[in-house]
């Protein structure tokens, strides 16, 4: 399936659009931010230019289908607050999401308005039968974010990822098309 890359997915208060070079900077300075990437399964980058290929990396996947990543701005005043992505899975129909909002933007609903908008774009437009995801067992941001969108608890993986050859253990969930645990 080919979905344009000038797509947008809009709620009450945010626009979301394709990743683009423009929001490097919204990386960068987020990924400033003392213990933001801990849960996460990337590092801080090293420079601006290691995002420049990341970047392209995410717009090439795209155009090949295998992960459409969105930028989520707000409505009024065009600014960047993070990210939510859709990665294509090896079981057919099968996609997991992830998300992240810059810690100046906490506290405001943004990330589970954003990630209801991209899992309906899953499940309507990229006809995903099931979306999965995870998050490290200490992270109760997310996790209230997760449980708030519908997910279930699957399991709890104890060697989720690693993060400087330690295992970070995860939670891991789903959310069918018909809503319920598979």
């Amino acid at each position: 399936m080919h979905v344009p890359a000038d797509i947008t997915l809009r709620t009450e208060r945010l626009m979301l659009r394709a990743v683009d070079f423009c929001d490097i900077d919204l990386v960068w300075d987020a990924s400033r931010f003392e213990g933001f990437n801990d849960g996460m399964t990337w590092d801080p980058p090293d420079s601006r230019d290691e995002l420049t290929q990341i970047t392209q990396r995410n717009r090439d996947d795209w155009r090949d289908g295998k992960c459409y990543i969105f930028t989520a701005c707000t409505q009024n005043t065009n600014i960047a607050i993070g990210r939510v992505g859709l990665h294509k899975e090896a079981e057919p129909n099968t996609w997991n999401i992830g998300f992240w909002v810059h810690p100046d933007h906490w506290g405001r609903a943004y990330a589970p308005e954003a990630a209801r908008a991209v899992l309906e774009f899953g499940f309507e437009t990229l006809n995903a039968e099931r979306i999965e995801t995870e998050h490290a067992t200490w992270n109760a941001r997310s996790q209230s974010v997760i449980e708030n969108l519908g997910f279930e608890l699957v399991r709890e993986n104890p060697a989720g990822f690693y993060k400087k050859d330690k295992a970070v253990a995860v939670l891991e969930y789903v959310l069918t098309v018909n809503g319920a645990r598979s």
